[in-house]
């Protein structure tokens, strides 16, 4: 069987799908591509992104870039920050939920 060789911007196309879906078996199978292939692509993907991430930051902010320890505290408050902002739009969305669930309908006029 011939191994098969795909390009970069293939590759990224797969792994942001699959992000976007939350599926990356059906990202595979809709490509032809084998799962456990796709699935070192996403953590490859992860993994150069986080690193890109944190070199941008540093490169953005130089001050931070002398100090570690300031470095480590900036990422790790950002992450916290994501996560409630997660919260918080999780918590709008069943809101909004259970308002449409809840409606009370208006008495009709005679």
């Amino acid at each position: 069987m011939e191994r098969k060789s795909y390009s970069q911007e293939f590759k990224n196309k797969l792994v942001e799908e699959a992000q976007a879906t939350g599926n990356a078996t059906i990202v595979a199978r809709k490509y032809g591509v084998a799962k456990s292939s796709l699935s070192k692509w996403i953590s490859a993907y992860k993994t150069n992104a986080k690193k890109s991430y944190t070199d941008n930051t540093v490169n953005k902010y130089p001050e931070i870039k002398d100090d570690p320890e300031e470095l480590k505290a900036a990422l790790k408050q950002n992450e916290q920050m994501k996560r409630l902002l997660g919260e918080r739009e999780l918590e709008i969305a069943v809101l909004r939920d259970l308002l449409k669930k809840t409606t009370i309908p208006l008495p009709t006029r005679c």
